[in-house]
């Protein structure tokens, strides 16, 4: 579930689980709370995001759904009301499964900060034991005048004042507080557009148009759940106001180390839709809120904040090395 890495154990024990809940076995609850607690764990140490992982969630739900539909259809004796209690059966067991997945990756990201804060105040203790005694030294009338007003002494305090203040900056910045499991985290761009076509599919197909990708899209550090509700949002609205079988194209517009711009390009169908109009607004002041920017000039251009490589690394580093 996480960027890059194969399907492990416990997605697959979360899958039985799931699927003895909708059958209703003895014991289903406990096995699914067991599976869900261990691959919200595993996820959250391989990587992944928080709102990645409840896509990952949502997805494996749809897929479950999808196997039922089509098994139910190859049976002339299923009913409706055989269908809409498999699907509450379903539906309670993957609330479970939320539960339990999201619990254990909490959990997982609340042992990594409380070791990071231990791993920070003993570090910050340090210089601070090393000031404290400097000027108890140079407070102490017992020690010669000459001895207590010793440079040496001040520079001490000086270099372990600066210590001190360059790993609070470092440490407790902005940039360390932008956790990487709630938001930033490497993205490809490319699978957050085929992931929003894919999600937009039916209306794409109302609107009788495509949703095509102008490959290649670069994979930065960003909000991906941000990334993926603006540009969700704004290829919903232009679809709304595309030409009937025109293509809606995504393209890269311009990227640098704090931002990249993506381009939305339709056909007009020249008619003005309130909708369309209604939509582009709302991703415009959502964007304004991420610190993003949507606006429309010939195309419609969505930019997103980015983080540095080297930035990242040094986030990303920084947690890792105190887990």
């Amino acid at each position: 579930m996480a960027a890059d890495t194969p399907q492990s154990g416990e997605i697959v024990r979360a899958l039985d689980a799931l699927a003895r809940g909708i059958s209703g076995e003895s014991c289903w609850q406990d096995d699914l709370i067991r599976a869900g607690w261990a691959l919200g764990a595993e996820e959250f140490r391989l990587g992944a995001s928080l709102p990645a992982l409840l896509k990952q969630l949502d997805l494996m739900e749809a897929m479950t759904l999808y196997a039922v539909e089509t098994a139910a259809a190859r049976d002339d004796t299923a009913t409706a009301a055989d269908g809409i209690a498999i699907a509450r059966r379903l539906q309670r067991a993957r609330s479970l499964l939320s539960l339990a997945t999201v619990k254990g990756f909490v959990e997982e990201y609340l042992d990594g900060t409380r070791a990071r804060y231990r791993s920070l105040r003993h570090d910050i203790r340090n210089p601070l034991g090393t000031i404290r005694t400097a000027v108890s030294l140079m407070e102490d009338e017992t020690i010669p005048a000459d001895m207590r007003a010793n440079p040496r002494f001040r520079a001490m305090v000086k270099r372990n004042a600066t210590s001190i203040d360059t790993m609070v900056g470092r440490r407790l910045g902005d940039g360390a507080a932008r956790e990487e499991a709630f938001a930033w985290h490497d993205v490809p761009l490319a699978d957050v557009v085929r992931t929003v076509r894919r999600d937009l599919r039916e209306d794409a197909a109302e609107a009788h148009c495509g949703v095509i990708i102008e490959e290649p899209l670069p994979t930065v550090r960003t909000d991906a759940l941000g990334a993926e509700l603006l540009l969700r949002m704004v290829v919903a609205a232009v679809l709304r106001g595309a030409a009937t079988h025109s293509d809606v194209t995504v393209s890269l517009a311009e990227q640098n180390d704090r931002t990249v711009v993506l381009a939305v390009r339709h056909e007009p169908n020249g008619l003005r839709s309130g909708e369309r109009e209604a939509g582009l607004a709302l991703a415009e002041r959502l964007a304004r809120k991420m610190g993003a920017r949507v606006w429309e000039d010939d195309l419609v251009y969505i930019a997103l904040p980015v983080s540095p490589a080297d930035e990242g690394e040094n986030i990303a580093g920084a947690r890792q090395g105190t887990d």
